[in-house]
């Protein structure tokens, strides 16, 4: 018999728990049991159809749950294999859970995650978070993961691992940073998490979910908690760094290789280490590594940029908003002047590029409109599937069909059920059958 997986969902009683509960009904894998903790300290109302034909546990602790509270709740009536949180208002791929238990059969010494769908209110796509490996300096500095994207495992609940009581936000990014030291995680190449982080009220989210203040705020505990470990891994891995480095000035290839890799360990996605193991490599004239290394490091430069501090970021968030007021009122040249100030403090910035490549295109300027949205759609470790959109359908005005149609196969193999992009594949065969 197939592995059990038990599927978490911390209610707030809103109406998208039928969507919720229709996505697991939707699972190809089909044991499933369903926890579903009631966090609102008052009756929760008849649970939506689709819970008939679910196993149903209702945890009910009569009184209000803050987040941590109502995870560790779940996880104490976990009876699966597996586990897997599941927000009232996200969703799944209907391959979400199949993809996960696939993976822990294949491996089972290391905590499968997928990527992410970032969707807005109506499900609309804004963005994809492809998983990806992190060094354990990495998780301390940024989160990796949503809470749907990983399985977790029977046997470290058994050992009592939960969430911290004490974190009004961020508690699973504590949890994932803690589950991390316990067992490695394994990155899948599927983005089949799907998350709605405009529907929530944490203020962490995206657009009306989004609180720059009220985040900062309630952080506090959070950064409080991890920030000694974050200075120690960040002086330890300085001085690997250094070390490295003098000893492969020094010819010393063995040891710069090994300081590389205790560097590598806590920082994975960093230009300087992953360059100077290209270095080692070649100097053995081991060209095949070498190579890897250096686009690794290639990798790299794009997909960690220089993080912002809160003054960067709070002047940043304000350069976009008047960017953005400036252009839907007219004033095109106080829009360009904002967007440009954005992009000085984050090299990139979508919503900058986005914005002057939309007031290029009104002055008919499309090869640099297009540029614009390269940039904008190079940088960081998200893909935004519009821009994506809106830069292949620049190509193709601009005859480039072969690069539009590349974009768009980058997004159906990030989404396969993504239809935009399957449409406009669609379109660029019937032009070409055309044309023939």
């Amino acid at each position: 018999m197939s592995e059990r997986v038990s599927i978490l969902i911390r209610s707030s009683a809103r109406l998208e728990l039928a969507d919720a509960l229709q996505a697991v009904i939707g699972q190809t894998h089909r044991n499933l049991d369903i926890v579903i903790v009631n966090v609102t300290g008052r009756p929760h109302p008849p649970l939506p159809a689709q819970a008939s034909a679910l196993s149903v546990t209702l945890v009910d602790r009569g009184r209000q749950l803050p987040r941590p509270q109502a995870a560790n709740a779940a996880l104490d009536a976990v009876t699966g294999d597996h586990a897997l949180f599941l927000d009232d208002d996200d969703l799944l791929e209907p391959d979400h859970v199949a993809v996960c238990v696939a993976a822990v059969r294949a491996d089972r010494t290391r905590l499968p995650f997928t990527g992410s769908q970032i969707c807005g209110e109506e499900g609309e796509l804004h963005a994809v978070w492809p998983a990806r490996a992190f060094g354990r300096l990495e998780i301390v500095e940024r989160i990796r993961l949503q809470p749907s994207a990983a399985l977790i495992p029977r046997a470290v609940i058994a050992e009592g691992f939960r969430f911290d009581p004490d974190l009004p936000i961020f508690e699973d990014w504590d949890f994932w940073i803690r589950m991390s030291r316990r067992i490695p995680f394994r990155p899948l190449p599927a983005n089949t998490a799907v998350c709605r982080l405009a529907l929530g009220t944490s203020g962490t989210g995206v657009g009306a979910n989004f609180d720059l203040e009220r985040t900062a705020r309630e952080s506090h505990p959070f950064h409080a908690k991890w920030e000694p470990e974050r200075l120690a891994l960040t002086a330890t891995f300085e001085q690997l760094s250094a070390a490295a480095d003098s000893a492969l000035s020094a010819g010393e290839f063995d040891r710069a290789e090994a300081l590389c890799k205790e560097a590598h360990a806590l920082k994975i996605w960093d230009v300087p280490i992953l360059s100077r193991l290209a270095r080692v490599f070649e100097a053995r004239n081991d060209m095949e590594r070498a190579r890897r290394f250096a686009t690794a490091a290639g990798r790299a430069r794009l997909l960690a940029p220089l993080p912002l501090t809160r003054d960067a970021l709070t002047r940043l968030h304000a350069h976009l908003q008047q960017g953005n007021a400036s252009a839907l009122a007219g004033d095109t040249a106080r829009a360009e002047f904002e967007f440009n100030n954005a992009l000085l403090l984050h090299d990139g910035d979508q919503t900058a590029c986005n914005g002057l490549a939309n007031l290029r295109i009104l002055q008919r300027r499309l090869a640099e409109a297009e540029e614009l949205l390269r940039q904008g759609t190079l940088w960081g470790d998200r893909v935004y599937p519009t821009l994506l959109l809106k830069r292949g359908g620049l190509l193709e005005q601009l005859g480039r069909r072969n690069d539009a149609r590349e974009l768009y196969r980058q997004l159906a193999r990030l989404v396969p059920r993504y239809a935009p992009a399957t449409d406009r594949l669609r379109a660029l065969d019937a032009i070409e059958s055309a044309a023939a």
